[in-house]
């Protein structure tokens, strides 16, 4: 049996949540006991972005389970002479359960991805490459981007 992809449904938020949390233990950016806790809240949060299409994701199954997943965010961007599109995509929660890794799974799902991309008609992607995916994108035509993101955090009103 191989793999099959398909695309995520509401129903499917709190799988997507759990593949999330162990991106992120994977990456070594969160601890399994933290990752876990964010768990609820992604799942929440998916089952309704992935109802109003906010969020759109494909998943891969093995055997009736979820194997791997990635999603995709649509945002509005400010038109420029070099680019006069109005919106732009960011690919985000690319992963897949360690037992089905060097299969060629990761790329088979950012390319379902890109497909999406295409047929909305984005020009500009990004995503935020861990090491273990670097070579997957390179190969798929991502490069390291030129504009340097600075980040402030605000702590919210009391």
């Amino acid at each position: 049996m191989t793999h099959t992809l398909r695309r995520a449904t509401p129903a499917d938020a709190p799988a997507v949540a759990r593949q999330r949390a162990q991106m992120f233990v994977d990456m070594g950016t969160l601890t399994p006991e933290a990752a876990a806790q964010e768990v609820p809240l992604w799942t929440d949060w998916l089952r309704g972005a992935l109802a109003s299409g906010e969020y759109v994701g494909v998943l891969a199954e093995w055997e009736g389970t979820v194997v791997g997943g990635a999603g995709l965010m649509v945002f509005p961007k400010m038109p420029t002479l070099d680019d006069p599109a109005t919106r732009k995509g960011h690919i985000l929660n690319v992963s897949v359960d360690p037992a089905h890794r060097r299969r060629g799974l990761a790329e088979s799902l950012m390319e379902a991805m890109l497909e999406e991309v295409r047929e909305r008609a984005l020009r500009q992607i990004t995503l935020n490459a861990a090491p273990m995916g670097r070579r997957i994108y390179e190969r798929l035509g991502f490069v390291e981007s030129t504009h340097p993101e600075l980040r402030l955090i605000l702590e919210p009103p009391a």
